[in-house]
């Protein structure tokens, strides 16, 4: 086994690694993909550095791991990154394999790596090292289950609020049949002018946009009496798709009128109508900051499925 950052890989390489498991299994959600990573380098800029590597020989490519190196520190972008490893390389060569993988990562010289449970080897390569376990809770739905189910699943106060969405709001699709760049500066002004305030650059909107165009996302806008009042931005990798971005008007909000309820809900339908396989919200951990657990409490509402996932945080 070899490993290389993935920058370094020649073509025929690079070619022969989009073919393998292991890409469909990395690229499955929707972080890792190429147009997504675009958009988190634009969006956290040039202090991190793109150190990701692929450990892989003539027969087969056995991991993968998306990481970047910033303030001395590996991750994703601050957040705990993901090993991804092919379940069918033999335990001998995987084993070799993580070996050689983590000599390329001690000659990074970070003092500091976060990362997602991989149990079979990092915990067994870190054990000596002082390192601290924190859980964090997401929240999913399996989008091979039926419509009546995915709606038993909603909190039951959602039910009518949904109903009236359905019922009131003039709702548009965006995908990469009919999307434009317009269509994606109009969303980013809606958000501009609801948050008052300016939050990321245009060229991330517009590396959105570019996703969409490539099947990556799709965006779901609603219009009451003729005005633009909610926006949900859905991103997708293979088979996994992911709240992404969901603006509401926060005049009609404070009404108690349920504008985004209804839109949020039809990305569900659509994300399985695509044939993809689950949707997810991402981190509903409970937080002290009362805004943000007023977002976890309110994604919490369209599932009844937890997941609870461990990440590592390991000084070296």
């Amino acid at each position: 086994m070899k490993v290389k950052f993935l920058s370094e890989l020649s073509g025929a390489d690079q070619a022969r690694f989009r073919e393998s498991e292991l890409y469909r299994i990395s690229h499955a959600g929707y972080r890792h993909c190429e147009v997504h990573l675009e958009y988190y380098q634009e969006y956290f800029g040039p202090s991190w550095e793109d150190v990701s590597m692929v450990a892989f020989d003539d027969n087969c490519f056995a991991i993968v791991v998306y990481m970047f190196l910033g303030n001395g520190e590996l991750s994703f972008f601050g957040a705990p990154l993901s090993v991804y490893s092919d379940p069918a390389v033999p335990v001998k060569e995987m084993n070799y394999a993580f070996q050689e993988l983590f000599v390329k990562i001690e000659q990074l010289g970070a003092r500091r790596i976060r990362f997602f449970e991989h149990p079979a080897f990092l915990m067994k390569y870190y054990e000596h090292e002082g390192f601290s376990a924190s859980i964090l809770f997401e929240t999913a739905i399996d989008l091979s289950r039926s419509e009546e189910d995915i709606f038993m699943c909603v909190r039951k106060s959602y039910k009518s609020l949904i109903n009236w969405g359905k019922k009131n709001l003039d709702i548009k699709v965006y995908d990469a049949s009919n999307m434009q760049d317009s269509v994606m500066e109009d969303f980013e002004n809606f958000h501009v002018a609801v948050a008052q305030r300016r939050t990321r650059s245009h060229q991330s909107w517009m590396l959105q946009s570019k996703a969409v165009k490539e099947g990556m996302g799709f965006v779901v806008m609603g219009y009451l009496d003729g005005e633009l009042v909610t926006a949900t931005l859905i991103l997708n990798g293979l088979s996994e798709c992911y709240y992404g971005v969901c603006v509401n008007r926060r005049d009609l909000m404070a009404r108690k009128l349920p504008i985004g309820h209804y839109g949020l809900y039809l990305s569900i339908l659509l994300a399985k109508e695509k044939g993809l396989k689950l949707f997810h919200f991402g981190d509903v951990t409970d937080n002290p900051d009362p805004k943000v657990n007023a977002i976890v409490k309110y994604k919490r509402g369209f599932s009844n499925q937890l997941l609870p996932r461990n990440f590592f945080e390991v000084n070296l």
